[in-house]
């Protein structure tokens, strides 16, 4: 193994570190969307109907 594939082998890994790291947060992004959604309808349901 070169260098230069040992390099290539590493900036592949870093990559694909990067874009598992960045789809977790969008997921976890969208599941406190969701929580804070979801809250804002029971509050408006309390407050209408309660």
């Amino acid at each position: 193994m070169t260098e230069d594939e040992i390099a290539r082998g590493v900036a592949r890994g870093l990559q694909a570190h990067e874009r598992r790291r960045a789809e977790g947060q969008a997921r976890s992004l969208l599941a406190g969307l969701a929580i804070l959604a979801a809250v804002a309808v029971i509050f408006i349901v309390v407050v209408t109907y309660g």
